[in-house]
């Protein structure tokens, strides 16, 4: 006797189970990011000392993704995310405990690889529920992100009035975590594509372009992100709790545009979208570092994130539709291109800080944003329509 294999999950069903999953990674995101200023202490560094730790999750995300691509191809997004979500839960003590450089530095990019990996196959599954689908779904996908960063930030906040470490804070997670992972794996959509040709190859020109685009977007965000609970409370005397408020209002900020993001890629193309929000960006990140008051920093760095929020959306959409190419390959290729840029931004923006301050320092993520404004249209261009199916996971 022979059992078959369940039958896939209704399309609902496997929707919701994305938009899940991209809230418990936005969740891992924001706790980390409003606990940086927490564990820096901490672990007794001082910026530039920061700024190289925190490359090790970047680092840990490009030597991964493009084994990402390949495995949801060959395993299947939805394995994958599940196996993936389950490492990051394991690191999280470990990043929560780190009272050294190097101890932080590898927490990292163990934690980086894995939520690189799964940040690939959690877009490649939305991809193809996207497709299965009658509209657009990825911007409200990374919005569901942006909710999950904000519920991170936000139960920082409590965590902090309630006096719990970030071992405690980071143990709760851990357990939620591996929660969300039993219910992901029962109810993702069962996607893959065939994995053809080399695992290494030189990505197009247009990919490249794409992946520009990624980079610029992604180095804004995290930059926001990861410098400005640090920007408020070492360098304008800001509290902690207004450091955490930070992540808390850039998470509620990337989260509206983003719900609002596949409606106004539709009204103002993906193009005009993606130029309008990098001047915005770049008037966000401008009030922080000039006014320096706490207020408007804060309500600055939402403005970074505003002004981004649809940017990577639009670029791995773009990218996951490129003919000839598996979705997870696409979406892949982009993502270590950008991640590749966020790698190199930390130790940098740590290096220049150690030099010239912070505000010089963040300072030249204005002017990443005016390149991408006014490049944005050549790398974009107009939105690919691509009616190839996902291949469900039985049928490969």
């Amino acid at each position: 006797m022979t059992l078959s294999r369940p039958a896939a999950p209704p399309i609902g069903r496997s929707r919701a189970a994305v938009v899940m999953a991209f809230i418990v990674c936005g969740m891992m995101f924001g706790s980390w990011a409003s606990r940086i200023p927490a564990i820096k202490e901490q672990a007794g560094l001082d910026s530039v000392q920061l700024g190289f730790a925190l490359l090790g999750s970047p680092l840990g995300s490009v030597l991964a993704m493009t084994f990402a691509g390949y495995a949801a191809g060959r395993f299947g997004s939805h394995r994958v995310t599940v196996a993936m979500l389950l490492i990051c839960a394991g690191t999280l003590p470990l990043i929560a405990s780190s009272d050294s450089f190097i101890h932080l530095a590898g927490a990292l990019f163990l934690f980086g690889a894995a939520y690189g990996s799964m940040d690939v196959c959690m877009n490649a599954n939305g991809l193809a529920i996207e497709r299965a689908g009658t509209t657009p779904i990825m911007s409200r996908l990374h919005a569901s992100w942006s909710i999950g960063s904000f519920i991170g930030a936000f139960s920082t906040t409590i965590a902090l009035q309630a006096g719990l470490s970030v071992v405690q804070q980071f143990s709760v997670l851990a357990v939620a975590m591996v929660a969300s992972a039993v219910v992901l794996s029962l109810t993702m959509l069962p996607e893959r594509h065939a994995s053809t040709g080399a695992l290494f190859t030189r990505p197009p020109r247009r990919l490249v372009l794409i992946g520009f685009v990624a980079l610029c977007a992604l180095i804004a965000e995290g930059s926001a992100g990861d410098w400005s609970g640090v920007f408020i409370k070492d360098n304008i005397g800001g509290t902690a709790q207004e450091a955490a408020l930070a992540i808390t209002f850039l998470s509620a900020t990337m989260a509206g545009v983003r719900l609002a993001g596949d409606r106004l890629t539709q009204i103002l193309g993906p193009t005009r979208l993606v130029s309008l929000g990098a001047v915005v960006s770049a008037l966000g990140m401008l009030m922080a570092l000039v006014i320096a008051q706490p207020p408007a920093a804060i309500v600055g760095f939402g403005l970074v994130g505003m002004g981004v929020a649809a940017t990577y959306p639009i670029a791995l959409r773009t990218a996951g539709s490129q003919p000839g190419i598996a979705s997870g390959v696409g979406i892949a290729a982009v993502a270590t291109m950008g991640s590749a840029g966020v790698m190199a931004a930390p130790p940098l923006i740590g290096s220049v800080a150690g030099a010239a301050g912070l505000r010089v320092a963040l300072g030249m993520i204005v002017v990443l944003l005016v390149v991408l404004a006014a490049t944005a249209g050549r790398a974009i261009g107009s939105p690919l329509k691509v009616d190839e199916p996902a291949v469900p996971a039985d049928a490969v």
